[in-house]
């Protein structure tokens, strides 16, 4: 029978706050307020983006104890729906056949190693399309990627993960955006989560208006990393920090 769960050093809770896309506010703006707070976060890289043509502030973040995540080569995602109709043709994952898409994952892992040297890696699945292929070809992105990452940050459950012995570290579901909101309405999220117990994933794109189509306010951002800087029964880690403790948890380790 498994020990009963329990977050590290007495901790109610854990927070992840993960940024996708690979954008240069990352960089020069969020990785410096984090480590001002005393926090780190999970970067998810499109690697085809700025990583490409930048990687050495992509390096530095991670040598300063970021986690930089696999957010594919390309950032294909079902061209199906009329609002990716921005989505190049040649990325649409439901052309996408089971071979294509675990080298170009296995490729952007590949890069990251070069970045930080590190053999454990995250994934962020893309505008949450959990399969690639159509109609009865469809494949689950959990299937392809199981032997290649830790886990994977995948489609929204509810507002805070419940850790149990079957969640499947593969496709844990987020929190949702933080973009648009307001601190408050994060903070009583946060608030919600320490009561049950579970971990909250918050998923961010830019930071200030005019970084990203979708982003939080700079303001917001500061409060909320200072907020959570204060609360010492919130364990505040990486994606791969808090995966790893909840499988070596289900491992009965």
């Amino acid at each position: 029978m498994a020990l009963p769960f329990h977050w590290p050093d007495g901790r109610c809770c854990a927070v992840s706050l993960t940024y996708d896309d690979a954008l240069r506010i990352h960089y020069e703006f969020v990785g410096p307020r984090l480590e001002a707070h005393g926090l780190r976060g999970t970067f998810y890289l499109h690697i085809a983006a700025d990583p490409i043509e930048n990687p050495a502030p992509w390096r530095e973040l991670a040598e300063r104890g970021h986690e930089l995540g696999n957010h594919s080569l390309f950032h294909p995602c079902r061209r199906s729906l009329s609002r990716r109709r921005w989505l190049n043709k040649a990325f649409d994952l439901r052309d996408y056949t089971p071979l294509r898409f675990q080298l170009e994952v296995r490729a952007a892992n590949g890069f990251l190693h070069l970045l930080d040297g590190k053999t454990e890696r995250t994934y962020a699945i893309t505008c949450g399309d959990t399969r690639i292929g159509r109609c009865w070809n469809k494949k689950r992105v959990c299937d392809l990627i199981r032997n290649d990452f830790v886990a994977a940050r995948g489609t929204r459950v509810g507002r805070t993960t419940v850790v149990s012995p079957s969640l499947d570290l593969m496709n844990v579901g987020s929190s949702g955006s933080a973009d648009g909101r307001t601190f408050d309405d994060l903070r009583d999220e946060v608030c919600k989560a320490r009561e049950q117990g579970g971990w909250l994933i918050y998923v961010i794109h830019g930071v200030g208006r005019g970084t990203h189509p979708s982003f939080v306010e700079k303001e917001v951002h500061e409060q909320l990393l200072s907020w959570l800087a204060c609360q010492s029964q919130i364990w505040v880690r990486p994606f791969i920090d808090v995966a790893n403790w909840i499988r070596e948890w289900q491992q009965g380790k």
